[in-house]
Order: C-alpha cells, then sequence, then structure tokens
C-alpha cells in the first residue's frame, strides 16, 4: 500500500529548535510540540490508514527559497516520524518498523512551501 499526504509551510529546522532550547526548555518543548501536531493534522486531513511494517519514508521539501541548509530542513523527520506515530499509521519509528534510509529531494516554490511525505510498505518475500 502506498500513501501520501503534505504539510503545508515550513517545519522549524534544527537551528530554530537548538535556538528555542536554549531560549529556555519549556520553549524548545513547545517548539517541537507544534511542529509534531502541525504534522498530525495533515496526517489526519489525507485520513491515513493504518500500515503493516516495515514502511519505507520519504521527503520532499519544498521551501520558499534556498535561505535554509539541507541538513537543518530535513531534521523535521522527526517530527513528521513521531506524528506518524501517534496518529496509529505505524506501530513505531524504530528500525524494525521504518525501511531504507529515508530519502530527501528538495525543492524551491516560493508561493507554495510544503514538505511532502511518501509512506510504502515494503513486501518482504
Amino acid at each position: 500500500m502506498r500513501q501520501r499526504f503534505e504539510v503545508p509551510g515550513k517545519l522549524p529546522s534544527l537551528n530554530d529548535y537548538v535556538s528555542a532550547c536554549r531560549c529556555n526548555p519549556y520553549k524548545g518543548a513547545k517548539a517541537k510540540k507544534d511542529a509534531q501536531e502541525a504534522v498530525a493534522w495533515a496526517i489526519k486531513a489525507a485520513r491515513l490508514k493504518p500500515m503493516r511494517p516495515p514502511v519505507t519514508v520519504s521527503f520532499t521539501w519544498v521551501e520558499p527559497d534556498m535561505r535554509r541548509d539541507k541538513d537543518n530542513i530535513s531534521s523535521a523527520k522527526k517530527y513528521v516520524l513521531d506524528a506518524l506515530v501517534e496518529c496509529g499509521v505505524v506501530p513505531d519509528d524504530n528500525w524494525k518498523c521504518i525501511a531504507g534510509n529515508l530519502p530527501d529531494q528538495y525543492k524551491v516554490n516560493k508561493a507554495n512551501p510544503r514538505v511532502i511525505v511518501e509512506l510504502e510498505e515494503v513486501d518482504e518475500e
């Protein structure tokens, strides 16, 4: 089974998260919670069904410009994977449930920044 969903806008980068944590530990926790909640809403809007592990997860990061470093952008995988578990799409985000190397693509679209997440069950034959 294949499924996909889109998270509108940008998710916080690693620099954003670290800055929030240095400011105040509660602010860092709130930043993670808010980002994870935004992803959870996108998952619910897409009406994703639970998937049988292992599942491959790939990301397309559509940014409004090229200002943020790719490694900072892709750190938001944490929010996405945690939200997938929270919403019951995958049972866990460990090595047994998430297969592969979590590939990334990066694009620029000033008018429509977003994160596109594609999921696919792996046939173990």
